[in-house]
């Protein structure tokens, strides 16, 4: 099991991985990785255990160019506490997605490309699109802002897009994991719970019932988040 974080895709990817029923993971093509989704899918091949999800969290390989987030809609509206991981690519053309996608507790990492130079104009495009910004400028921020990201997400029941320049910690130095403890400390299981008990009978793709369904539930509380996030534990015999 690994002892350190080395990169800010792992970081969020671990975090991820931990608070998600499902994890959408974006990428160039479903035999190529992204800076995320080697990590997901060993943590999903481990059968490390998360601490949001009651079972092993469901890691979704959609590639970039086939509409991903569209990939989302059927999790969250069966109660599933849902991220996705993804490179900046695909915020444009994901725009009325993400209107809708607002309305539910989702949480979208987001490493901006190209690395070193990115391109923020993918995220000032979509700043009246509903969701809250986090923006991570280092590796622990990363870690940090990640978790932070998934509790503002389960108590405000709306989306948060959390983003990132991967090239900001090349030079970083690693970093510890965060203990589960403070991760399910952080995040408001019982609120979550409270979601995952929610299903939605809506089948179109425009705005509309997702607030109000977390409204029922009393998802309406402003998260705190301090400190630094222990691997996943695993339930099988593979290390990570």
């Amino acid at each position: 099991m690994a002892s350190s974080i080395l990169t800010p895709g792992e970081a969020v990817a671990r975090i991820a991985y931990l608070s998600s029923d499902v994890v959408v993971s974006v990428q160039p093509a479903l035999s190529t990785d992204s800076e995320f989704s080697r990590f997901l899918h060993q943590y999903a091949s481990n059968k490390a255990s998360s601490i949001v999800c009651r079972g092993i969290p469901e890691v979704q390989s959609v590639r970039h160019n086939v509409d991903p987030l569209l990939s989302v809609y059927q999790p969250v509206r069966s109660g599933k506490i849902t991220s996705v991981t993804t490179a900046s690519n695909i915020l444009l053309q994901s725009i009325p997605h993400l209107y809708r996608l607002a309305q539910y507790p989702v949480v979208i990492h987001v490493s901006l490309h190209p690395a070193g130079y990115p391109d923020y104009g993918d995220i000032t495009s979509i700043r009246n699109c509903g969701f809250s910004f986090l923006q991570s400028n280092s590796l622990q921020e990363a870690q940090d802002l990640a978790l932070t990201a998934h509790a503002l997400a389960i108590r405000s029941g709306k989306g948060v897009i959390h983003f990132f320049d991967a090239a900001n910690s090349q030079n970083a130095h690693p970093i510890s994991h965060e203990s589960r403890e403070l991760v399910q400390n952080v995040l408001n299981i019982d609120l979550a719970r409270q979601y995952q008990g929610v299903k939605s009978q809506e089948t179109t793709l425009y705005v509309g019932e997702g607030r109000s369904q977390v409204r029922e539930i009393g998802l309406n509380e402003a998260p705190t988040a301090n400190g630094s996030l222990t691997q996943p534990e695993q339930t099988g015999s593979g290390e990570q």
